[in-house]
């Protein structure tokens, strides 16, 4: 009698253990649609061209653009970001494999014997980096182009004011 109890208690004890893992998932689902995978979303975009004599990176994130000629990136210049200019910058983000930008090959190489200043654009998402592989400043890869030409528009529009 009381193996026949043991069991029972066992069987009923298993059904509502599963009952209750089926909800546990089910709540899963419906979060993990509402949740934002953070780690995705893009924080700043940057824009580095050096040659031995020349030295320029550019940050932009949601509200600054920061710009610097100084290698140690003592002296900095800010703005402010307008809104527009972030949303077009991250629309045409949308486009780009960002994880694949490190295995772009760059279209010349100027670069090389300093016909070109060597540049690279870099995508910060979350706690990470993605920083493209090497490219002539002025002929960015295609997959990039837009971007890149993005970037030095929101820089050249705020170096005028």
């Amino acid at each position: 009698m009381k193996l026949l109890f043991c069991l029972l208690a066992i069987m009923m004890l298993n059904k509502e253990c599963q009952q209750n893992q089926g909800l546990e998932k089910n709540k899963m689902l419906e979060t993990s649609e509402v949740e934002v995978d953070t780690s995705k979303i893009v924080s700043t975009v940057s824009y580095e061209a050096s040659t031995r004599g020349f030295y320029e990176r550019v940050w932009i994130t949601k509200d600054s653009l920061i710009i610097t000629n100084d290698r140690n990136h003592v002296k900095t210049v800010s703005h402010k970001t307008s809104e527009k200019d972030w949303d077009e910058l991250l629309s045409l983000l949308k486009d780009v494999a960002i994880d694949s930008i490190s295995e772009l090959e760059a279209p010349t190489s100027m670069r090389h014997y300093d016909g070109a200043r060597f540049a690279t654009l870099i995508i910060a998402q979350g706690k990470s980096e993605v920083q493209s592989s090497g490219f002539d400043h002025g002929h960015p890869p295609k997959a990039i182009e837009a971007v890149v030409n993005k970037v030095l528009s929101i820089k050249a529009s705020h170096e005028k004011n």
